[in-house]
């Protein structure tokens, strides 16, 4: 493993901006012929403010970026492994396969909404707004403002009980869903699940991490005696 250095740093930039472009150009690809076919089939949607209908075009190209750039700044990352810190990740992510293999139709759809619960929580907001101002807008009464507000007020109660129907259906705790993933105590790429299992270190190679891994335990022994005695 190396430490990361200048040319790193902006191979990481250049791939996190190039996936935000691509996640802009596909927000844009949805929202431009939404407006457009909107415009044109909904009375409605054509009553509304200049600024609720750029509102509705930002609520899908911002997550479309910030989600695009994030994951590509993920792959760069792991395409720089090699060596003991890929074979670990390989390792992993064989386990997390396997792990899910294993797990039946209850558990995919639990393991799948934890992983994707705040995801599900916008998409939920986003598609409950839809659903309110679609059957509020059919009151001849009311303005437009007058249904916008309202269509929030039932978005925001359909919203709430999408929060209870996602922690119900994690199970109130998604940690309990990692705990088959590995025999570790942490899935942190330490020395310590390196030095326990991965066959492919020579002999050199492990016995230098072994005098590392002693290394680091004895100073943070010491630190930690040290503060007890300032503490006292």
């Amino acid at each position: 493993m190396r430490i990361a250095g200048e040319k790193d740093f902006r191979g990481y930039q250049d791939a996190t901006v190039n996936g935000g472009l691509k996640g802009a150009l596909l927000g844009a690809g949805i929202s431009i012929p939404a407006y457009y076919v909107l415009m044109q089939r909904s009375a409605t949607y054509r009553a509304l403010p200049l600024p609720l209908k750029a509102l509705g075009a930002v609520v899908i190209v911002v997550p479309s970026v910030y989600i695009s750039a994030e994951k590509a700044g993920e792959r760069f990352s792991k395409s720089q492994y090699t060596g003991v810190g890929k074979r670990e990740l390989d390792r992993e992510l064989l386990e997390e396969r396997e792990r899910w293999d294993k797990l039946g139709f209850v558990g995919k759809t639990q393991d799948w909404a934890g992983r994707h619960k705040f995801g599900l929580i916008g998409a939920g907001w986003a598609g409950s707004m839809a659903l309110a101002f679609a059957i509020v807008a059919r009151n001849p009464y009311q303005s437009t403002s007058q249904k916008v507000v309202q269509a929030r007020m039932w978005a925001q109660g359909l919203t709430v009980g999408l929060l209870v129907s996602s922690a119900m259906l994690t199970g109130f705790d998604s940690s309990a869903l990692d705990e088959p993933r590995g025999v570790h105590e942490s899935n942190d790429h330490t020395w310590k699940a390196i030095l326990e299992e991965d066959p492919h270190l020579s002999d050199d190679e492990r016995k230098r991490l072994h005098e590392i891994a002693s290394t680091v335990t004895e100073r943070k022994q010491q630190l930690q005696a040290e503060a007890k005695v300032k503490a006292q």
